[in-house]
C-alpha cells in the first residue's frame, strides 16, 4: 500500500506486501502549512476547544484538521484522520470499494457529501443533516451540521453516539 500526501501528492510511505492500492494522508510541509493558514493558534487547539466532535474539511472533502473529540468517536489516532476522506474518516465500508470514498455508485447519495459539496460551493451552513454511514457493523445513523470556514467546511457530529458505539469509540458527555 502506498501512502500519499492528499495535498502535494509526495509519497509518504509505502508498505510491500500489505494491501494493495493507494491512500492519503498529509506530508510535514502541508501539515505546517494548514496549521500557519489558521493564525496563532493551532487548528486543532481551536477544534479542542468546541464542545462537540468536529472536523474541517476541504472542498474535495479531505480532512485538514480533527478535535480530539471525534478521533475518540471515530476510535482513531487524530493525525491519522488527516487527509482522509469524510467517508474513509468515518469507517464507510464504501470508501474501500474500487475510486475508494466519494467514487462509489452510492456516494452521490451520501448525505455527508452533498452537504460538504453544498456548503462548499454556496457558503451557507446546513443544519441537522440526517445520514446514514455503512459501516462493517452496519447502517449507523448520523446527524451533521456543517458551516463555511475560511474556503474549509466545518462539520461537526450532532448525535456521535451511535457511531461511536458502532467503531468502539467513545462518545463525548451530552450537551443536553
Amino acid at each position: 500500500m502506498k501512502v500519499v500526501c492528499s495535498y502535494c501528492h509526495r509519497l509518504l510511505r509505502e508498505s510491500p506486501g500489505e494491501a494493495i492500492g493507494v491512500s492519503h494522508g498529509m506530508c510535514p510541509e502541508c501539515d505546517a502549512y494548514f496549521a500557519k493558514l489558521w493564525g496563532g493558534l493551532k487548528l486543532g487547539e481551536y477544534l479542542d476547544l468546541l464542545p462537540v466532535p468536529v472536523m474541517v474539511v476541504d472542498g474535495g472533502g479531505r480532512v485538514v484538521a480533527a478535535s480530539e473529540r471525534l478521533a475518540d468517536v471515530l476510535h482513531r489516532p487524530r493525525a491519522e484522520l488527516r487527509g482522509l476522506r469524510c467517508g474513509e474518516a468515518m469507517a464507510c465500508s464504501r470508501s474501500r470499494l474500487p475510486g475508494g470514498c466519494g467514487k462509489a455508485e452510492h456516494c452521490r447519495e451520501c448525505t455527508i457529501r452533498r452537504t460538504v459539496d453544498e456548503v462548499h460551493e454556496t457558503g451557507h451552513s446546513v443544519a441537522g443533516a440526517r445520514a446514514w454511514v455503512k459501516t462493517d457493523a452496519g447502517r449507523v445513523p448520523v446527524t451533521i451540521s456543517a458551516r463555511p470556514a475560511q474556503g474549509f467546511v466545518e462539520v461537526t457530529l450532532d448525535e456521535p453516539e451511535a457511531l461511536a458505539g458502532a467503531l468502539g469509540g467513545q462518545a463525548p458527555p451530552s450537551r443536553r
